[in-house]
């Protein structure tokens, strides 16, 4: 399990088992078959780490998950974050790798990280709601950590999607070059691509 330095009275280490979850969902002995172990680890509350909750976030939870295998499992987190009401960091170990993971409220969006990056996640703020905006921030790459910073969580999300969009569009139209047989048109789709 990875330390993430957070105080004793924090730590859970209750161990959940898949069944609790395949038996409240259809096919869920499927959809929990990458699983080997899910750990809920740690409980961030007003009174485990005496930081306030809002509306929208009472509580965080922690939890770790041994894989089978490297392959993200992400029918079975969908199914625990409806079971579950409250925003969770997964921790994802396979042998000796690790990765991130967490939703975004209201969005059912997820962010991961890359396997073996380390994150630099601060669980300290003046309630739990910029704690977990905290979090998810650690997993927006694309954008500068001072533009993270000078703008709201909900407009660094956006133009974390402008971001993305942008960049699934920019491979299409590389896709497209390539396949491009004609050379008038691949240089037509080339100047495309440099406006974007």
């Amino acid at each position: 399990m990875r330390s993430l330095n957070l105080p004793n009275s924090a730590f859970v280490n209750r161990f959940l088992s898949k069944q609790t979850f395949i038996k409240k969902i259809s096919n869920g002995k499927a959809i929990f078959s990458d699983i080997e172990k899910i750990t809920w680890s740690y409980k961030l509350s007003v009174s485990t780490i005496n930081i306030e909750g809002t509306k929208q976030v009472e509580e965080i939870h922690i939890f770790n998950m041994i894989l089978k295998s490297k392959d993200i499992p992400f029918k079975a987190l969908k199914e625990i974050n409806k079971l579950i009401p409250y925003p969770i960091l997964f921790v994802f170990e396979y042998n000796e790798e690790f990765c991130y993971g967490i939703s975004l409220l209201e969005e059912k969006k997820y962010y991961f990280s890359k396997w073996n990056e380390e994150k630099e996640f601060s669980f300290v703020d003046t309630n739990l709601e910029k704690v977990y905006q905290n979090i998810v921030k650690q997993f927006l790459t694309n954008i500068k950590s001072d533009t993270k910073k000078d703008i709201g969580f909900k407009e660094t999300i956006k133009i974390d999607k402008q971001i993305q969009q942008l960049s699934k569009s920019i491979e299409v139209l590389k896709g497209k070059i390539a396949r491009e047989k004609q050379p008038n048109k691949q240089f037509a789709l080339n100047k495309c691509q440099m406006q974007r």
